[in-house]
């Protein structure tokens, strides 16, 4: 029977719950711009655009292993060398890990959807941090699994409350994410905080994803890593990659380490199960892993010493402007900035964003795509350009502001 032209077949209900708020506001910004309106991106935290590019180290250590012939298929896990500078790296900064217990991935992304896909039934429940990274929520929407999020409280720092995630802990409940730099906030946990994690997980022996991306880009805290804390009683799965750390997005280059794999050895034959099923990791990035672990502090200090100053310009014409208020993130580049919304003939935070993104073509992300209240007001900001594009983004913030 030939097509008619209504829809044969329909998408399945899984898509209906599985949004990405950082791409999907996008389409609002491209019909901006096909009217020949030019758009300033800080919806998403790709460096690339915005001058970063990765350590010559590594680009070179690429190029050499493209010209001596690496195209073909890496081993599913990662070629012995790389696992092997990430579990030296590792363990060096406390984390305890093996290269057997270490993964690449197509990037970080992948590292937590193979961790999740090889825990979750339909009707698991993860927590999640709220705000946090929507990835998480994309990946247990696929999965028919519950993401339950545990808030993170603008009025102390962004920081957890323990008794909030131990109130929503089921029999169902099996993993326990922690993104440390947090994204979108950019605050950095204490020993104190992570300790807590680990004390949950502990008594009610969930398995921790702790996402650590951003670890690098760290400015007047330290970070810890928190499968430094784990004991030999807590499953500990550290995400990393050289997307954010080492300013390589596009490498897609990523992996993940177990700690305490003894815990968890039929999940770990299952991440390993998964990863053959997907037949390789990416090849010639791997070749530049050993140079990202060896590199000295230069590239980093600089790095982090540009970002520090755009932060700075941030918060202070933020808070400068009345109608807003912002936290001072200690890692990553990211702001969350509070409208007043009572002061505004909006309702909701994307209201906001949309308005502001036709009356001022300046596009951040609505916080209630990473898990706030819409009626809350928050607006994630990602502030990589350059302080001069910052201080005309704040300047025609304050503007808009001001014309409402």
């Amino acid at each position: 029977m030939p097509y008619s032209n209504s829809p044969v077949f329909t998408p399945a209900q899984r898509v209906q719950n599985y949004r990405y708020a950082i791409r999907n506001i996008v389409t609002h910004a491209r019909k901006l711009e096909e009217q020949g309106r030019t758009v300033t991106y800080l919806n998403i935290g790709d460096p690339i655009l915005y001058g970063f590019q990765p350590p010559e180290e590594l680009i070179e250590a690429n190029i050499q292993a493209l010209q001596l012939g690496h195209n073909g298929y890496s081993p599913s896990s990662g070629i012995t060398d790389a696992v092997l500078a990430i579990a030296e790296d590792a363990r060096k900064r406390g984390i305890p890990t093996s290269a057997e217990d270490t993964i690449i991935t197509f990037g970080a992304s992948e590292a937590a959807d193979l961790v999740c896909t090889s825990m979750l039934n339909p009707g698991d429940e993860v927590l999640c941090p709220a705000p946090g990274y929507p990835l998480y929520n994309a990946i247990i929407a696929k999965l028919n699994a519950r993401e339950v999020s545990y808030t993170l409280d603008p009025r102390h720092g962004w920081l957890p409350d323990p008794d909030d995630i131990e109130r929503k802990i089921t029999s169902k409940t099996k993993i326990l994410v922690v993104i440390n730099p947090n994204n979108p906030t950019g605050e950095v946990y204490s020993k104190e905080t992570l300790q807590q994690f680990i004390d949950i997980a502990r008594r009610h022996r969930l398995l921790i994803i702790t996402d650590e991306v951003y670890h690098k880009l760290v400015y007047d805290a330290t970070h810890i890593p928190l499968a430094s804390l784990a004991g030999d009683d807590v499953a500990v799965i550290t995400i990393d990659s050289l997307s954010k750390n080492y300013m390589a997005p596009g490498w897609r280059t990523g992996w993940m380490m177990i700690t305490n794999s003894r815990l968890v050895p039929d999940v770990r034959q299952a991440f390993i199960k998964l990863a053959d099923a997907r037949l390789c990791a990416p090849m010639t990035p791997q070749f530049s892993i050993r140079a990202a672990m060896q590199l000295d502090s230069t590239y980093h200090d600089t790095i982090v010493r540009r970002l520090r100053s755009q932060r700075d310009t941030t918060i202070s014409m933020l808070n400068s402007i009345d109608g807003i208020s912002c936290n001072q993130p200690e890692g990553a580049f990211y702001v969350m900035a509070q409208i007043q919304l009572a002061d505004t003939p909006f309702t909701t935070d994307e209201e906001f964003v949309l308005k502001l993104l036709e009356e001022q073509q300046i596009l951040f992300v609505h916080g209630s795509g990473f898990g706030t209240s819409a009626e809350d007001g928050f607006i994630r900001i990602v502030y990589l350009p350059g302080t001069d594009v910052l201080e005309d983004v704040y300047t025609r913030l304050a503007t808009f502001l001001k014309s409402l």
